[in-house]
C-alpha cells in the first residue's frame, strides 16, 4: 500500500496542523521494542492513517524528536486507537508525553463482549482474516534499518481498518444501548502514570519482608544499570527470577556472591558479582541506618 515516510519533526509538525484545522481523525498505532533486543522500551514507529493515506513515522530517526511527538499529541485531533494503554504508557516514560482526545475502540469491543486482540475483533466483526501472526511480528526486530516490506504492511496494516471497525461498532453499541457504558470506560482512558518499578512487579513481592524488599530493590537496580551499559535485554544479563533467588540470601559476602551466581552468563558473571556485592552492601547499610534511626 502507497505510504509516506515521515523522517522529521517538521513534517510531523505540519500534518498535525493540516489534521487540527480540518477536523480530521487519525487513526495510530506504534511498533516497539520492549526488552527484546535491546534494553529497555522504545517506540520505533508510529503508524499514522486520516482515512484516506498512510504515514509511517521512524521515530528512531535522530530528527523526530520529542518537539515533534508532543505536537502531534497535543494537538486538538480526534486519536483512533485499538487498546491504547500500553502505548501510551511507553509515550509518557520515554518522552513524559500526554496525549489529548484518544478514542479506544477496545472499549467498544469489550462493550460487546469481545475481549480479544484486534486481529480477533476485526474478525469477529468485520468478518476480516485473522492471520494469527501478530506475535511472530511483534518479536521482529523494529530498531533494525531498514525496514523490510513485510514489517512496513504489517505496521500499517494495524491501523488500516481502524475507521470501518468504528462504524461497525457504534453502530452495534446504540443497536444494543451501550452508550453511556462505554462513555464512562472512555473517560480516563488516556490517563498514564509512572507505575511501579521494575523489582516490585516481581511475582510475590508482597510476602518479602522489609529486609528481602531492600535487597531485591538494589540488586534488581543493579542487574539493569549492567543490562543498559551494554545495551541487552535484561534477561541476558540474569534472569528477574534468579535475582528474586538471591535477594532473599541478604548475603553481602563477596564469597556468598560467586557461589550464587555461579551459573550466570560468562559473558556478565564477574561483572555481576561485583555489582551484586556493592548493591548487597549497600542494602546492609540501608538497613543499619534505619535501625540506627
Amino acid at each position: 500500500m502507497d505510504y509516506e515516510l515521515v523522517l522529521d519533526d517538521g513534517r510531523l509538525k505540519e500534518l498535525a496542523e493540516i489534521w487540527e484545522r480540518e477536523g480530521r481523525a487519525v487513526a495510530v498505532d506504534f511498533e516497539e521494542e520492549c526488552n527484546l533486543h535491546a534494553y529497555g522500551e522504545h517506540i520505533c514507529t508510529m503508524q499514522l492513517y486520516d482515512g484516506s493515506f498512510f504515514y509511517l513515522v521512524d521515530v528512531l530517526s535522530a530528527k523526530v524528536t520529542k518537539s515533534g511527538l508532543e505536537a502531534f499529541f497535543s494537538a486538538d485531533i480526534e486519536k483512533l486507537w485499538f487498546e491504547c494503554r500500553s502505548d501510551l504508557s511507553i509515550l509518557f516514560k520515554k518522552y513524559g508525553i500526554r496525549t489529548k482526545r484518544v478514542y479506544d475502540l477496545r472499549v467498544l469491543a469489550k462493550a460487546l463482549g469481545e475481549s480479544g486482540g484486534l486481529g480477533k475483533v476485526l474478525s469477529s466483526f468485520l468478518m476480516l482474516p485473522d492471520s494469527g501472526n501478530k506475535k511472530r511480528n511483534q518479536q521482529e526486530n523494529w530498531m533494525k534499518r531498514p525496514l523490510s516490506d513485510s514489517q512496513i504492511n504489517y505496521a500499517l496494516d494495524d491501523v488500516r481498518y481502524l475507521f470501518l471497525l468504528r462504524k461497525e461498532l457504534e453502530k452495534r453499541i446504540e443497536r444494543n444501548g451501550l452508550e453511556n457504558q462505554v462513555e464512562r470506560a472512555m473517560a480516563n482512558i488516556a490517563a498514564v502514570n509512572p507505575g511501579k518499578p521494575g523489582w516490585m512487579k516481581l511475582t510475590n513481592v508482597r510476602t518479602l519482608n522489609h529486609a528481602e524488599k531492600v535487597y531485591l530493590k538494589n540488586l534488581f537496580n543493579a542487574r539493569e544499570a549492567i543490562a543498559e551499559r551494554f545495551n541487552v535485554p535484561a534477561v541476558n544479563v540474569l534472569d528477574k527470577r534468579e535475582v528474586l533467588r538471591i535477594s532473599l540470601k541478604c548475603s553481602k559476602c563477596r564469597v556468598d556472591m560467586e557461589k550464587e551466581l555461579e551459573k550466570a552468563p560468562s559473558r556478565f558473571k564477574n561483572i555481576l558479582i561485583s555489582a551484586f556485592e556493592k548493591a548487597a552492601e549497600s542494602s546492609a547499610s540501608e538497613l543499619e541506618g534505619r535501625t540506627d534511626g
